[in-house]
């Protein structure tokens, strides 16, 4: 059973590999997105497929510290990232698409998968989901300008 699935996007003037050094630095999450408070990389070397890191953040009601995972990586213009949190596992997965007029179009498509709830977990959820879906598509938002900005910071530089 998918909850929340949130699909949002705007237009960066800065080209794919600018906006994927900053999607790929989850060292500095926290500088950069204003949703996250802390971040750590859990494991070494560059961004691929395995790389794990802890972000302090809310999402889809959650509060705390979540453990991320590159599940999928195609440099510099797609990646999928996933969080468990209790029984429901968060997917998070970015596109970056270049324009003719040298801008990149970013998506992000966010879905909560709960196929591991009970019945009634999956009864709350039906009940109480929708209040948590405006702030967290509020953050997600807030992640993709945070992302545009500092990917634009660095092109200018």
């Amino acid at each position: 059973m998918a909850g929340h699935v949130i699909h949002l996007n705007t237009t960066v003037a800065s080209d794919p590999e600018q906006i994927w050094g900053v999607l790929t630095d989850v060292e500095h999450a926290s500088q950069v997105l204003r949703s996250v408070t802390a971040s750590r990389q859990l494991t070494d070397g560059p961004y691929d497929v395995g790389t794990a890191w802890e972000e302090q953040r809310v999402m889809f009601g959650h509060h705390g510290v979540e453990e991320l995972h590159v599940v999928e990586s195609d440099p510099p213009f797609r990646t999928l990232q996933e969080a468990r949190l209790g029984h429901d596992t968060v997917r998070t997965a970015y596109s970056l698409t270049p324009t003719r007029d040298g801008q990149t179009r970013l998506s992000m498509t966010a879905t909560a998968v709960m196929k591991e709830r009970s019945r009634a977990g999956k009864a709350a959820w039906k009940f109480f989901g929708g209040l948590s879906y405006e702030s967290t598509r509020r953050a997600l938002q807030h992640d993709l300008e945070d992302i545009a900005r500092e990917a634009e910071r660095r092109s200018a530089s």
